[in-house]
């Protein structure tokens, strides 16, 4: 069966500028959805479309290139700003008008605030994203939908919150992989095998009867053993803390 194709839409404001590290919006969100093109292509087979750069946001620019190469999810991928810099958490901008928009949203917040080591204050995670601009809605969310296309806005997290703005800068790989998760999640597709479970049923097998675990740390220190899970995302392991 043919899987959607995925577009992928990076924000373009390199005037918005991260607490710390000196970079921006656009540079770190050009660079995930880099990152999410090859975890969607090479892990999941998911089709991807990384969108020309060089186009704007309008009617005729990303939305249109998305219609025309034939994609039915159109993701931009965002980092966001307010609160005073104490504002944290994922945040989806989704279609009223399309359940699978608001669906998606759902998945990539609980994603993307799983993998973030500083717990969401957000009362409102999904946002309808034709609220604003007097009912007129982003643009990203608006025409996409207008050509038939699935439409999610992502507020990945705060780039103005100094601790997030250090993470998010550090772990461009473990949020792109967040990314590919929920995606594949919504889609309902599972990672590729480096095994044929036809012609290999000892394999099958065995996956399938065995679950081998691996502890790799203990830390006295609550933010070590949160740096060392970090750091197994971004080399694609998952990982858990407990203190039992």
């Amino acid at each position: 069966m043919r899987h959607p194709k995925v577009y992928l839409s990076p924000s373009k404001q390199p005037h918005n500028i991260y607490a710390t590290g000196n970079t921006n919006e656009e540079k770190e969100m050009v660079e995930v959805s880099k990152l999410l093109k090859r975890v969607l292509e090479e892990e999941y087979g998911i089709e991807t479309v990384l969108s020309d750069l060089s186009l704007d946001i309008g009617r005729n620019g990303r939305p249109k290139e998305a219609r025309d190469k034939g994609c039915s999810i159109y993701l931009a991928i965002h980092s966001n700003a307010g609160g005073s810099g104490k504002a944290k958490g994922a945040v989806a901008l989704f279609h009223p008008a399309s359940k699978d928009s608001k669906a998606l949203g759902r998945i990539l917040v609980e994603e993307l605030n799983g993998i973030c080591p500083y717990g969401s204050n957000r009362s409102e995670p999904l946002v309808d994203g034709m609220r604003a601009f007097q009912g007129k809605g982003f643009g990203e969310i608006r025409t996409p939908y207008e050509y038939g296309i699935t439409p999610v806005l992502m507020e990945t997290n705060f780039h103005d919150h100094m601790d997030i703005a250090k993470w998010m800068t550090g772990n461009k790989e473990v949020i792109a992989r967040s990314y590919g998760r929920a995606l594949a999640k919504f889609l309902q597709v599972g990672k590729k095998t480096s095994h044929d479970p036809i012609k290999d049923p000892v394999s099958k097998a065995a996956d399938e009867s065995a679950l081998y675990r691996v502890q790799v740390g203990a830390f006295r220190k609550i933010e070590n053993a949160e740096e060392l899970k970090a750091r197994l995302w971004s080399l694609g392991f998952e990982g858990f803390i407990s203190n039992r």
